[in-house]
């Protein structure tokens, strides 16, 4: 997700920021070991749902704090942009995967969102924690985290949109699949804000 660090004044500010982002990539490392074992070892394609939906929405609940890091200028970052991700991630986890768990289940698009949201978020959390932790950091994690997101970004917006649009075919409210079609429209200037931003960041 969108997120750059300003060095904090305080110690305590950069203590925060350091404990924050060691629970964030120790999150998201867990859901992408987690995925790629699973992937191996289970010929079942729910067992990725089973295992992780819960690990998934508590991980993307907790980055709702970024917004606030962001709007109080805890973190160097545009506070549209940041609020944009988070939104639509924390609607996906709540309002899609764990509401309609038997279209997102079975689907191959949640297991693919989920190698692509955990690959990513664990670069960018590592990478934060070293530099708030004081060390260099490491060039190849640095090549990873302003890389990989011209590939992960695409594939886990089209899986997040995918799992939406099959909400809507099962939904019996007509009012929230209006909602989702809405949102479904927004995917494309949104996604695009968002990979733009990460293409002149970097």
């Amino acid at each position: 997700m969108v997120s750059t660090h300003n060095k904090p004044q305080s110690t305590a500010g950069r203590t925060y920021l350091l404990f924050y982002n060691t629970i964030g990539a120790s999150l998201w490392l867990h859901i992408l070991f987690t995925t790629v074992a699973t992937l191996i070892f289970s010929p079942d394609v729910s067992a990725v749902y089973t295992s992780l939906e819960a690990w998934t929405r508590c991980a993307q609940t907790l980055a709702v704090a970024e917004i606030l890091h962001a709007a109080t200028g805890v973190i160097r970052s545009p506070v549209f942009t940041t609020f944009t991700q988070v939104f639509a991630r924390t609607v996906q986890v709540w309002a899609i995967n764990y509401a309609f768990p038997d279209i997102t289940a079975l689907s191959l698009a949640y297991t693919a969102m989920l190698l692509a949201w955990a690959t990513a978020d664990a670069i960018r959390y590592l990478y934060f924690v070293i530099l708030l932790a004081g060390y260099p950091v490491p060039r190849a994690l640095k090549c990873l985290r302003y890389s990989l997101f011209i590939i992960l970004y695409p594939v886990g917006i089209s899986s997040e949109w995918w799992l939406m649009y099959q909400a809507t075919t099962v939904t019996d409210n007509q009012a929230v699949a209006a909602l989702f079609y809405f949102f479904l429209g927004l995917y494309v200037p949104g996604g695009w804000q968002i990979l733009s931003f990460h293409i002149f960041q970097g």
